[in-house]
């Protein structure tokens, strides 16, 4: 059953959290996903079945959370996101980051280390704005998007994501790859070379940026897209968290 919680910084956000004896585990979901996707259910069933904690959660604008999306920027998901790990985790937590969930789940390690066990990123998107949408403009692109306050971008899905100027700017505040992260648990990255939405040497970036872990892992998967919601690759990803549970 979905409940519900509101924050300090006035947003009502929908979650679904199971108690179990061993270590919890967080599902944060991708940009215009939520937390009924493929990937966040089967590991609440892995979870359920193995005793696990875990938590799955809808950003603010996303889902059955309050508010419109296109009123919300990276800033307002990263604090939902600390907000309820803080009032509603205990102990040291897996993250499982999903494209820019990836991104969630490098700000919490670099603010919230005491609350970070391990990380799983799934595709992992982190400084999109700037990596993949800013820093291809050409100089005419970035007129008319501080013009028009917004652009739509084209997916490789056939979608259309429209982008605000307030959402870019934002996002500078947040940047994760800017400087090197000291991070001591265990790193799993999981990204397809098929994935036509983010590209997986961002991994590569990140596996480059973060320092301090003797333990970090980067697993390719020639034919994978964007999504990894495949049979297999859903069991991929219940063997990474074997293999972070295993160091506890």
């Amino acid at each position: 059953m979905t409940n519900f919680i509101d924050t300090p910084h006035g947003n009502t956000i929908a979650y679904n959290q199971l108690i179990g004896k061993n270590m919890g585990i967080v599902f944060l979901s991708g940009f215009k996903s939520d937390m009924e996707g493929n990937k966040a259910l089967y590991i609440e069933n892995w979870a359920r079945d193995n005793d696990h904690s875990f938590l799955r959660f809808d950003y603010s604008g996303h889902g059955k959370s309050s508010g419109e999306i296109d009123q919300k920027c990276f800033s307002d998901w990263y604090m939902d996101t600390e907000f309820l790990i803080k009032k509603l985790t205990k102990g040291k937590q897996i993250l499982i980051g999903s494209s820019m969930g990836g991104w969630v789940m490098l700000m919490l390690a670099k603010n919230l280390p005491e609350k970070v066990f391990g990380m799983i990123g799934l595709a992992p998107a982190p400084d999109f704005p700037k990596l993949l949408i800013w820093d291809k403009f050409n100089v005419d692109q970035k007129k008319s998007l501080i013009k028009n306050k917004k652009i739509a971008i084209n997916n490789s899905d056939g979608s259309v994501n429209i982008f605000s100027y307030k959402f870019i700017k934002d996002s500078f505040k947040n940047l994760v790859l800017s400087e090197s992260l000291n991070f001591s648990g265990p790193v799993y990255l999981y990204h397809g070379m098929a994935d036509n939405d983010v590209p997986y040497n961002l991994s590569i970036d990140i596996m480059k940026k973060i320092e301090g872990t003797q333990n970090i892992n980067l697993l390719l998967n020639k034919e994978a897209g964007h999504r990894l919601s495949e049979a297999k690759q859903l069991k991929t990803i219940i063997d990474l968290i074997e293999k972070i549970r295993t160091k506890h």
